[in-house]
């Protein structure tokens, strides 16, 4: 038997499978953005705010146009460089909250002899869930995005639960205020791609809780900010793929995989962006 014979054989095979799987494609849910009562299935967790502008969903920091005018001035830059607009957040945000502030410091050495002076102030981001429309363990999430601003950072989240098996806003955990490390390092399991990082160039794939770093892709929706690009976040089973306008960046199995639960999206403070066209599958 030779060898190009095999390879056709392991095509068709891999094709055969592929029909099998989209075969079994069964929609969960479509959001195209026309009317507001669409947002009412979502949830915000910390400083962000959702809003419906020309048939898309916005999703905007809310201290995000006090650091464009100090970004468009050029008092920061546009590097999503923490130690540059921080300053300038925990100030607007301690005349907002005052006191309350604290809820977004954390404090992450596991020294017993750690004091106040160790807190990190992790304040200015935000998630948003998809509350009503859970996904399967195999499934996929499509949507358009596009950046209106060009600093990062965007992320997709998906196959999150408790790590209790309990929902994500059961009444025993704390209340989240969009904190990655109430993601990362909490009592939550989910993985999280994130991209639009022109700096960085690579899209990552995280696993929580630890923070896991599993796979850096290219960052192809970096390329050109003014571009509307389709994304992809496809699991099935053990392995989770990331495909932008038909085009595989990574694939990566996973060999101690979540399963499916709740997703949605998370920006950085700098970060502004357009999503339209969100579908959900669950593969049967």
């Amino acid at each position: 038997m030779n060898k190009t014979f095999l390879a056709f054989i392991f095509l068709l095979i891999s094709l055969t499978n592929q029909a099998q799987t989209e075969k079994n494609k069964v929609l969960v849910c479509s959001y195209q953005f026309t009317n507001n009562s669409e947002l009412k299935d979502w949830q915000m967790e910390g400083e962000g705010k959702s809003y419906i502008k020309n048939g898309m969903l916005i999703l905007e920091p809310l201290h995000f146009q006090m650091l464009k005018k100090l970004m468009d001035k050029g008092k920061i830059s546009k590097k999503n460089n923490t130690e540059e607009y921080q300053p300038y957040l925990i100030k607007a945000m301690k005349k907002k909250y005052g006191k309350y502030i604290s809820r977004y410091y954390v404090n992450n050495t596991t020294d017993s002899d750690s004091n106040k002076n160790d807190l990190q102030f992790y304040g200015g981001s935000f998630n948003i869930w998809n509350k009503k429309f859970l996904t399967e363990s195999s499934f996929s999430i499509e949507f358009d995005f596009k950046a209106l601003y060009p600093t990062p950072l965007h992320m997709v989240l998906f196959s999150a639960l408790g790590t209790n098996g309990k929902g994500i806003f059961d009444e025993t955990f704390p209340k989240r205020n969009g904190l990655s490390t109430e993601l990362m390092t909490g009592n939550l399991n989910n993985y999280r791609i994130s991209y639009f990082e022109p700096q960085r160039k690579t899209a990552n794939l995280r696993k929580a809780p630890g923070r896991k770093l599993l796979y850096e892709g290219e960052d192809i929706v970096s390329k050109n900010p003014d571009k509307t690009y389709h994304c992809e976040i496809k699991k099935i089973n053990d392995e989770i793929s990331y495909i932008v306008d038909g085009k595989l960046i990574f694939s990566y199995k996973d060999n101690q995989p979540l399963a499916g639960g709740y997703w949605g999206f998370r920006l950085m403070p700098c970060a502004l962006g357009a999503y339209d066209n969100i579908k959900v599958y669950n593969y049967k």
